[in-house]
């Protein structure tokens, strides 16, 4: 989190100093003579695309190879290429109408893209996901980390050279970070270590140029194997849609696609899904690039309406089997759904259940079957839950199977397959005795100010229910998630400043949405010192589960901060 706050912080005092520099430097206010590109050590990636080399190689000259320096020596995802044309457009005025830009970023994600194995490790940061980062890295901290989040660099394969050059770039442009997160501040390091060698005496950008030319080099196996046999990936036909969207839970439905006529890699979609909570149904209509044969990027409305348009970036499988990803709106892209389609066949296959949970000794619990290809008539036989569940009926609705269901006192409580005439769902259900916990998720969340200069950033909750398991220890390796509860939803106080009252100024929650607003940007003059309404609360849920005989209650730490003053990259659909 809090690297997420000191991003807007060096951004700002990037701009001021890119500003400085450019009204001080004569050679900002026209191109230098352009010098001579240093000598390559090491093999880079020809590019051979026209459009792509008229469109750039006004700056990035062309060797005796076909390559074009700088481009031809790293590799990136769609965002990162066009994330490069939108600072060529802003810093070196490249003059490039849409149309060209688009093709110069379709061509150099399938030419200089990632092989997939390179590309899942990123997949968090394309799809615009907030929390935590796993991969971490001394050789990166204090540098990179400073200003970026990290998954912005696990989706970038370069040289040894380029990844030098990079860096020269940052401490070129942003003089400013030279202090703030490449120089080496204090005493230099003395003595040896455990093993006897000497300090390391390389000054930190060394240190991170060094790794990330080991750990994230240009030319690996895995992008050699997939460029080797990469093919437009064949989509077109009808797709089951299983996803769950926080706050509001689970949705399923289906998406069909058609190809583009003329296109290889560009698809119309369809798609239809209900809410399984309220029964609500949606109907979108989009349109999808494939990038590198398997980097969907696409972009859907509501009979088209751009207040209804998600972004869509997901992942396809390599076998064309399932595609994976997250579809998301919002000023700071987080409201989103998580989506997995399924290629639907023509046999009856389960795509998700309204509730996940049953409890023993309970009888007449109704369960709600998302299915394909539903029969057209079912008997109670059909269904089965394992031991000590019994049907006692059903019934198919369109492609809803809805069930009455008694679960014996003494059966054993745990993941249950479904078995739904012959298709199996592993771990569809869990089968428990009590309710032990609450928990909301995420476990922290971000909300940003806003509304009068800037958009708000929202923020959501949900709340889970929880078994101690086989153990009946809380907070255990074999704790059995429950089920998405419909909570009550308050704010509490955080109390890690004394005095601030941050609960009267940050904003609120819809007590039964769990949708925190933030309150507006700018100074607030009913607040002590006119303060700004960020601050840090607690977001608790409130749960009584059926014959207890007091609540359950669970929360989640808010930071509701600042605007993001400064976004380089805006929001772009491809």
């Amino acid at each position: 989190m809090a690297k997420t706050i000191r991003l807007s912080v060096v951004a700002l005092s990037s701009a001021w100093a890119v500003a400085l520099m450019l009204s001080a430097s004569p050679s900002a206010q026209a191109p230098a003579p352009q010098a001579a590109a240093p000598a390559r050590t090491e093999a880079g990636i020809p590019v051979t695309d026209q459009v792509v080399i008229k469109a750039c190689s006004g700056c990035h000259r062309p060797d005796d190879k076909q390559q074009l320096s700088r481009i031809s020596f790293r590799r990136t995802t769609p965002e990162g290429w066009e994330r490069t044309i939108t600072r060529m457009m802003a810093l070196n005025n490249l003059k490039i109408d849409a149309q060209t830009a688009r093709a110069v970023v379709k061509s150099l994600s399938n030419s200089h893209g990632l092989a997939p194995e390179e590309a899942r490790r990123s997949l968090y940061e394309v799809e615009r996901r907030l929390g935590d980062e796993e991969f971490k890295a001394a050789e990166l901290n204090g540098t990179c980390d400073s200003c970026h989040a990290l998954g912005r660099i696990l989706g970038q394969q370069r040289t040894k050279q380029d990844w030098d050059l990079l860096i020269a770039m940052h401490r070129g442009w942003y003089p400013i970070i030279d202090r703030q997160t490449f120089r080496r501040m204090g005493p230099a390091p003395t003595g040896r270590d455990a093993s006897g060698r000497p300090p390391d005496m390389r000054h930190p950008s060394e240190k991170a140029a060094d790794f990330l030319a080991e750990t994230f080099p240009l030319q690996t196996k895995e992008w050699a194997s997939w460029s080797a046999s990469m093919r437009p990936a064949r989509l077109d036909g009808t797709w089951t849609l299983a996803g769950w969207e926080t706050s509001k839970g689970p949705i399923y439905g289906k998406v069909v696609l058609t190809p583009v006529a003329g296109s290889t890699d560009e698809f119309t979609t369809t798609t239809t899904y209900t809410y399984a909570r309220s029964g609500e149904q949606v109907s979108r209509t989009g349109r999808v690039s494939v990038y590198t044969g398997f980097q969907w990027r696409g972009r859907s409305t509501v009979g088209g309406a751009d207040a209804s348009a998600l972004r869509e970036v997901m992942f396809i499988e390599p076998d064309w089997s399932a595609i994976k990803g997250r579809w998301f709106a919002g000023g700071y892209d987080e409201l989103g759904l998580d989506v997995q389609l399924q290629r639907a066949g023509n046999a009856v296959t389960v795509v998700g259940l309204d509730h996940t949970a049953l409890k023993t000794g309970g009888t007449g619990q109704t369960l709600k079957i998302y299915v394909a290809n539903p029969p057209s008539a079912l008997a109670p036989r059909d269904l089965d839950l394992g031991p000590s569940v019994t049907v006692s009926a059903a019934t198919v609705a369109g492609d809803v199977i809805t069930a009455t269901v008694d679960v014996a006192a003494t059966a054993a409580i745990g993941p249950r397959s479904l078995v739904v005439a012959g298709a199996v769902k592993p771990g569809a259900l869990t089968i428990y005795d009590k309710v032990d916990s609450l928990r909301v998720t995420p476990s922290w969340n971000m909300a940003r100010v806003g509304g009068v200069v800037f958009p708000k950033m929202l923020a959501r909750f949900d709340a889970w229910t929880f078994n101690n398991g086989p153990d009946k220890k809380p907070n255990t390796a074999d704790d059995l998630r429950l089920d998405a509860v419909a909570a009550t939803w308050t704010v509490e106080e955080y109390k890690a400043t004394f005095d601030d009252e941050d609960i009267k100024f940050v904003g609120g929650i819809d007590a039964a949405t769990s949708v925190f607003t933030p309150n507006v940007d700018g100074p607030n003059p009913q607040r002590k010192g006119e303060r700004n309404n960020m601050g840090d609360v607690w977001v608790v849920a409130s749960f009584t589960p059926p014959g207890a005989a007091a609540p359950l209650k669970g929360r989640s730490h808010l930071l509701v901060t600042a605007p993001l003053y400064m976004k380089f990259d805006p929001t772009v659909t491809p």
